[in-house]
């Protein structure tokens, strides 16, 4: 689906044109064949680095081509209570600034819906710190919700089951991927600042340097977040491995002393000549002696504290 909005210094608010005009932001999500090739015939856009934004596993990078710059970005996405990154492409042209991805993220309707007096698409270099500034939001969201729900877990739950360890393990992914990919952004920024793909004015630098903070920040969070998830993960994973353990040894201990009677009957199963063979009282003497011998390691696993 291709969008086109436009707000120049003259107009009030970001309004949403039929077609095409210069300085319009071109908004393409969820694109069809036709219209990734219209993109490319009609706007002279690299087929390939358009391909690249479709992949899931595209990293943050800048590319330029034609004179024009392409931004490689990767943004927070919530399908269905699953949270994970998706890559978002940003191309800044003379006469354009294309939003271009597979996915629909939601902070970017609600930053072109609801926001529609701070937003002026000639204004390009602004526009994109912007959106930058708004992934941040979604970064920061998103790591709050996590730790959230850790807390939900932790605190509300009796006793923490498998389903929650595989929870566990989820929001290390998505920690993990969280980190990587702030990084990436973080460097990304930087060499936008060092090589000058875009241009800058002095206000602009002061809010790039306020972004390169926020995501120090939220890299720090994530950081602090993922080794309290792991911390917490291992040490349950230590709880549940000695009271396996211990379950082990208690039934060690008990499949022994259940056996010691089957034992000594066995004896007196064999046509041997065996002690007590021939007394009237055999029967208790032995069952007393099993009983005996049964008590004294049960005393002596107890001491052991294997029971």
């Amino acid at each position: 689906m291709i969008s086109y909005y436009l707000r120049t210094i003259q107009d009030k608010v970001l309004k949403k044109i039929p077609e095409f005009a210069k300085g319009c932001l071109i908004y393409c999500i969820e694109p069809k064949e036709e219209e990734l090739e219209f993109l490319k015939s009609q706007f002279l856009l690299n087929g390939d680095l358009l391909n690249d934004a479709l992949d899931p596993y595209e990293i943050p990078r800048v590319e330029e081509d034609q004179g024009k710059v392409y931004i490689f970005l990767r943004a927070p996405f919530v399908e269905k209570e699953k949270i994970s990154t998706f890559p978002l492409l940003i191309v800044i042209a003379s006469e354009f600034f294309l939003l271009f991805s597979q996915n629909k993220f939601n902070f970017l309707e609600e930053f072109l819906e609801k926001e529609k007096q701070l937003i002026f698409t000639t204004q390009k270099t602004k526009l994109f710190l912007q959106i930058l500034s708004k992934i941040c939001e979604a970064f920061n969201t998103n790591i709050v919700k996590i730790n959230k729900e850790i807390k939900r877990v932790v605190f509300e739950v009796k006793r923490i089951e498998e389903e929650e360890i595989k929870q566990f393990i989820q929001f290390e992914f998505i920690l993990q991927d969280f980190l990587s990919t702030l990084v990436s952004t973080k460097i990304l920024i930087t060499s936008l600042l060092q090589k000058q793909y875009i241009e800058l004015f002095p206000a602009d630098k002061e809010l790039i340097e306020d972004l390169i903070i926020d995501l120090n920040q939220l890299e720090e969070i994530s950081k602090s977040s993922l080794k309290n998830l792991v911390n917490l993960r291992e040490g349950h994973e230590i709880i549940f491995t000695n009271m396996v353990n211990k379950v082990i040894k208690i039934l060690t201990a008990y499949t022994i002393l259940v056996s010691i009677p089957t034992i000594i009957a066995s004896f007196y199963g064999m046509n041997v000549n065996l002690p007590f063979g021939e007394q009237k009282f055999a029967f208790f003497i032995i069952l007393f002696f099993s009983l005996a011998l049964m008590s004294f390691l049960f005393l002596i696993f107890k001491w052991k504290k294997w029971v």
